[in-house]
């Protein structure tokens, strides 16, 4: 008994939900529009990167100056005092990474075969 493989419409829902918004739309040959999803998600998911590798780089300099004990509770608390200031360019950045992610599987869905 042999399954049947995935369309290719199956493969690229796969690819948009599980990997990288936009990246199903290479698999149906439309590389424009994957790229119109694509490219501001990999912008926000750097910017969000880096505001998280800059709260990291905080918490460890303060861990290893001594001021922050090795205590999971004070580091938790430290990083969600952190992540209380990372003011309005962090939810933009994930927003704008959601509304691709769910817009690529949509448009994916919407193309015609």
């Amino acid at each position: 008994m042999s399954g049947s493989p995935l369309s290719k419409r199956n493969l690229a829902l796969l690819l948009s939900g599980l990997v990288f918004p936009g990246s199903g739309h290479f698999v149906l040959k439309r590389k424009a529009r994957g790229c119109l999803f694509l490219v501001p998600a990999l912008v926000a998911l750097v910017l969000v990167l880096r505001q998280i590798m800059a709260r990291l780089d905080q918490v460890m300099a303060q861990i290893d100056s001594g001021a922050l004990p090795l205590d999971v509770q004070l580091i938790v608390e430290k990083v969600d005092a952190l992540s209380a200031n990372d003011g309005p360019a962090m939810t933009v950045a994930v927003g704008v990474l959601v509304a691709c992610w769910v817009a690529s599987l949509i448009d994916t869905l919407l193309i015609k075969p």
